[in-house]
Formats: structure tokens, C-alpha cells, sequence
């Protein structure tokens, strides 16, 4: 425990969640939590007209500014990060809310201030206990429209934010998409909050920045102050406050390390991914929002192999439409092309569930109504989804995959389901490309102990990591208390794949990987050696992986692939890639 006398003087270390790599050394600027007062204020009798005018008015003028929030959000961040000020018009438009707030004003003769910041605080706190980490961070989004509304009413402005001079790592309980959008981007060095997740604004608005940031640090507000020396390592979701001269001194050669290697790699940009003994590996990169292309790009991506579609459901009361998502679809097949475009279908679930797509609360929402179980009872979801696709595929190299499949007959429905939409875009004179590969991810064990089964009906397969690590361990890696046991390198684990690879490959199958263990450095050499096809990872980390793909033979990847079989404990793998990988590339950092 720091004590308050020396709390600002000792060097400490708070650790929160990783969302955007880097290192950055500054000045702190901390962001105040809610930046609004209320107080539980009644006016009398002849007030009240005038405070149901004042709330009309607030929300009037909130809807305008979102309107110019995201004109100035799209030309910042991109079209697609901009749609959260849709999503927060939407809200100030629904008449259930603004009708619960004039009811309080007219039965209860409460201020407009205090009649909105009430209801609107009644539903962020229903989200921020709900389970999984999307509903939480969607109470962030509650949480900006009480302040926008309310400093409406009150007859404030945005210019507390108007106070950063200088560049600075910004500090905050959570960040806010008013509150960003206000940012000079061009000040801002990195980003730590005390709340969040990998989903939340602050994460997706630090990786569309392309600046390190951590969030989930929970008190880090409480022991930070204007102008105190932080450094934020993105990579490892560290904070330091007043660090001491040994720290600094680290953390600069670090930095100074990590801009070189990032100039050595980007020397490999437009090399193959080529073993030394001339075995190609496909490296493709997940694809979250169509305006993260400049960055695939950028870093040498040659094509996606995972384009998660999830996004054109997300912050919205109403189904995409067919013609928007082709439109969306079609725009990252063409900037692609020639290169392939794995597209997945609808994967929400779990810990994200779009307004647009009702999906009642269960006791364990991660095995129950989700993914390719909501899309085959919705055909009204699923059809224009497929549709838009085939449509789509026209344009370039597109192939197409379902997630969260089980078993043979859910294959089989799939594959009914799109030849149906294939037929009708026929019968339409819609052009339709004639050979499109489907595929299936292999994430839940009963799928992977029938891969002879489903490869037979299909082109290829994807292992889905994240999800068949959690189910194969019996682990929520978003539990603290059992998270420790989450390890992609565990025997069982690097046994599945072996198993699924030889099935897939007996059947002339290929096989990539799309979870967050092809991305991981340490395991690159391990699924080669166990004949992994293709790996999609984040674009960030394309250069680094394919700098060890290069500068390793294939028959040095299968042998390390069989020691690690012969290990006992995922810690002994882990340990023995760890020594292996510094002592041959002592260049990079692991």
C-alpha cells in the first residue's frame, strides 16, 4: 500500500490490460471523472415547463454536436470508429427514454439536470454489473451522453479539454468518444484508463491512433497527478509513475530497441513469407474494421485471413441491410485483390450482444445462443448476410467462414443455406463469382475431433484459438481468479492442432490459424513444425512473424514442434521457447 505521504514520490507500478503495443515516456495529463455536478434538485410548480423546455433544448443541441462530432471523428479516425456517434444519436432519439425523463420532471418536480443524469445512471449501472466485457464497456457510452446532455443543460462547454499544451500520455477513469474527439491527436502519446477493456473507446481509439495504451488499471486516477513523469509500456499494459533514473534509463533503450526493429522489419514488407528451405506460409491479418485496411497494408499484409463482419451489427437498433454490408464487403475485397479475403460470417454471442439481434440473458451466454446457432434459426439474418457476400465475391478473391461450428449437420445446414442464396442471386442475373472457397473454424473440441468428417465437405479450416483453448481447459480467460490457467501452449492444446492438421491435410484440407496464438512469437516455430498452412494475425505483429518464418528452416520448425509434444506442462513449453527464440533472434524482444 503507497501511503499518501510518499504517493507521489516513490516510483510505483500500476498493471492493467494491454490494447495498443508501444512504449511512451511523458508528462501526465489526467482527465477528471465525471467533469459534472448534480445535485438532487426540485423546482417549484410553475418551473416545470421551463426545465422539460431546458432538457428539449440539451438534447437538441447534443444531437447537433454529435452530428459535427462525427464529421470531425471521420475524418480523424475513419468512417467506421465515427459510427459511435450514430449510436449515441439513436439513444437521444429513443422516446421511452426522453418521455421517462419528462415524467420525473412533471410527477416528481425534480431539475432537467437531475431527471436525466438519474435515468440515464439507472441503465449505465445495469450495464456496468452486467457479465462480459462488451455490455461494460457499452456503459461508457451511457456514461457520455449523461455528460453531454447535462453540460447542455448547465450551459457548459467542452474546454476542460482544451487545457493539454505540450504532448502527453492522457489519464482517465475512461475515455469518452466526446471526449477523444476533443483530443489533438497529434499531443497525445498514449492513453491509460482505470476502466475498459479491448473493446472499449479508449482501446480502439489508441490503436486507430497507433499509440501504446492499457486500460482496466482501476484506482491509477487516484495515485496520478497534472505533470507527474509516467511511463506506459503498451506492450505489457505497465504503468509507471515517477519512475527512477534506472527505469527510465531501461524503458528508453527499450524504445529506442523497438524503433529499430520495426525499420528492420519494415524492410520486409513485400518479401514472402518463405522458409529457409522454401516452404511458403500464407500470412494474412484479422481484419476488425474495414478502415484498419491502410494498416494492413502498411505492414505488409497479403490478403485477410479473418475479416470479422460482427461490427455492421454492433451500436445499431436496426439489421444492417444487404446492400450495405456487399458495399462494405466488396470495399475490402478490392482493396485487397489479388490477395484472398476470408470473410466470417456473424459471430455475436457471448459477450456481445447488438441491440438489432435479440438474445435473451443466460447463466453461460459463451455456450449458448450465439454465432452460427443465431444465424441458422434467423434466415432473415443469415440470408441477406450470405447474399451480400456471394454478391461481393465478384469483385476479387473472396472466401467464406462459419464460426462456432459443432457438428456434421450444422455444416451441411450452412452449406444449404448459402447455395440457397447462391440460386436466388442467380435467378436475379447477380454476378457471383463461381469458385468460392467455405471454410468452418474449429473452436469447440467436438468439431476438432471430427475434422476428417467436416473436411471432407469443405475447402479449408481455421483454428480458432481463443475460443478452443477456453472450452479445451474449462478456463474464462476474462475470469481473474482462473485466468492464470488460459495457456495456448498447454500439451493438450498443441496436440488438438497436430490432430487437426493431420485429419485436414489426409483429406487435402489446408489449415490456418486466426486466434491470438498466431500471433504469438513464441508459438510461430511450433505451429509450423506442426503444419499449419496459413496464420492471421494482428497487422501490427506481420513483420515480426514473418521475420522468424524467414530466417528458419521447416525441418528446424518440425523438430521443435516435436520436442514441445514430448513436454509435460504448458510452463516448461513457454520456458524452453522463451530461451530457444532470444538465443537465435536476438534482435527482437520476447
Amino acid at each position: 500500500m503507497i501511503s499518501e505521504k510518499n504517493k507521489f514520490k516513490a516510483e510505483y507500478f500500476f498493471k492493467g490490460i494491454p490494447v495498443s503495443p508501444g512504449v511512451s515516456i511523458g508528462k501526465a495529463f489526467v482527465l477528471s471523472g465525471e467533469a459534472v455536478k448534480i445535485e438532487r434538485k426540485t423546482v417549484a410548480d410553475e418551473e416545470v415547463e421551463q426545465e422539460i423546455k431546458a432538457l428539449l433544448e440539451a438534447i437538441d443541441k447534443s444531437k447537433q454536436e454529435l452530428v459535427s462530432d462525427k464529421t470531425t471523428a471521420r475524418k480523424r479516425i475513419g468512417r467506421e470508429h465515427a459510427k459511435i456517434f450514430e449510436m449515441h444519436s439513436l439513444i437521444l432519439d429513443d422516446p421511452y427514454l426522453i418521455d421517462e425523463a419528462v415524467s420525473i420532471i412533471r410527477d416528481e418536480n425534480y431539475s432537467a439536470e437531475y431527471a436525466f443524469y438519474s435515468i440515464i445512471d439507472k441503465y449505465q449501472r445495469q450495464l456496468a454489473t452486467s457479465k462480459g466485457e462488451y455490455f461494460q464497456d457499452r456503459a461508457a457510452d451511457l456514461r457520455d451522453i449523461k455528460r453531454r446532455v447535462v453540460r447542455k443543460i448547465q450551459g457548459d462547454r467542452r474546454d476542460f479539454l482544451q487545457k493539454l499544451e505540450g504532448s502527453a500520455i492522457i489519464i482517465a477513469r475512461d475515455l469518452t468518444p466526446s471526449d477523444t474527439i476533443a483530443l489533438d491527436r497529434h499531443k497525445i502519446l498514449g492513453f491509460a484508463t482505470d476502466l475498459g477493456g479491448k473493446t472499449s473507446h479508449s482501446a480502439i481509439m489508441a490503436r486507430s491512433f497507433r499509440v501504446p495504451a492499457a486500460v482496466g488499471f482501476r484506482h491509477l486516477t487516484n495515485y496520478v497527478k497534472n505533470g507527474d513523469r509516467v511511463i506506459l509500456d503498451g506492450n505489457e499494459g505497465v504503468v509507471y509513475v515517477n519512475p527512477d533514473k534506472k527505469t527510465i534509463e531501461y524503458y528508453q533503450k527499450l524504445r529506442q530497441h523497438i524503433r529499430e526493429i520495426n525499420e528492420q522489419l519494415g524492410l520486409l514488407r513485400d518479401l514472402p513469407a518463405r522458409t529457409l528451405d522454401g516452404k511458403d506460409i500464407e500470412l494474412g491479418a484479422n481484419l476488425e474494421f474495414t478502415d484498419e485496411l491502410e494498416t494492413v497494408i502498411e505492414y505488409g499484409g497479403k490478403g485477410i485471413g479473418l475479416y470479422r463482419t460482427d461490427y455492421m451489427y454492433l451500436g445499431r437498433k436496426e439489421l444492417p441491410g444487404e446492400d450495405e454490408q456487399y458495399e462494405e464487403y466488396r470495399r475490402v475485397v478490392e482493396k485487397m485483390r489479388p490477395y484472398p479475403v476470408i470473410v466470417r460470417t456473424l459471430d455475436v454471442g457471448g459477450d456481445k450482444s447488438p441491440e438489432c439481434i435479440s438474445i435473451p440473458p443466460e447463466e453461460n451466454p459463451y455456450l449458448g445462443y450465439r454465432a452460427i446457432r443465431i444465424s441458422l434459426e434467423r434466415s432473415e439474418i443469415f440470408l441477406p448476410q450470405l447474399r451480400a457476400i456471394l454478391r461481393a465475391s465478384a469483385h476479387g478473391n473472396l472466401k467464406i467462414l462459419f464460426p462456432m461450428i459443432s457438428g456434421m449437420k450444422e455444416v451441411r445446414e450452412v452449406k444449404e443455406m448459402l447455395e440457397k442464396a447462391r440460386q436466388q442471386l442467380l435467378e436475379e442475373n447477380v454476378p457471383v463469382s463461381e469458385n468460392v472457397e467455405i471454410g468452418v473454424m474449429i473452436e469447440v473440441p467436438s468439431a476438432a475431433l471430427i475434422t476428417d468428417l467436416i473436411a471432407q465437405e469443405v475447402d479449408f479450416l481455421s483454428i480458432g484459438t481463443n475460443d478452443l483453448v477456453q472450452y479445451m481447459l474449462a478456463v474464462d480467460r476474462g475470469n481473474e481468479r482462473v485466468s492464470y490457467l488460459y495457456k495456448d501452449l498447454h500439451p493438450a492444446v498443441l496436440r488438438v492442432i497436430r490432430d487437426v492438421v493431420r485429419a485436414a491435410h489426409r483429406k487435402g484440407t489446408w489449415v490456418g490459424m486466426c486466434g491470438e496464438m498466431a500471433g504469438n512469437p513464441l508459438a510461430t516455430l511450433i505451429l509450423i513444425g506442426l503444419g499449419i498452412d496459413e496464420l492471421s494475425v494482428s497487422p501490427i505483429v506481420l513483420p515480426e512473424i514473418k521475420k522468424i518464418i524467414r530466417a528458419t528452416e521447416y525441418s528446424e520448425a518440425v523438430r521443435i514442434a516435436d520436442k514441445m509434444l514430448e513436454q509435460t506442462t504448458a510452463e516448461d513449453i513457454e520456458q524452453f521457447m522463451m530461451r530457444y527464440m532470444r538465443k537465435k533472434f536476438k534482435d527482437l524482444i520476447f
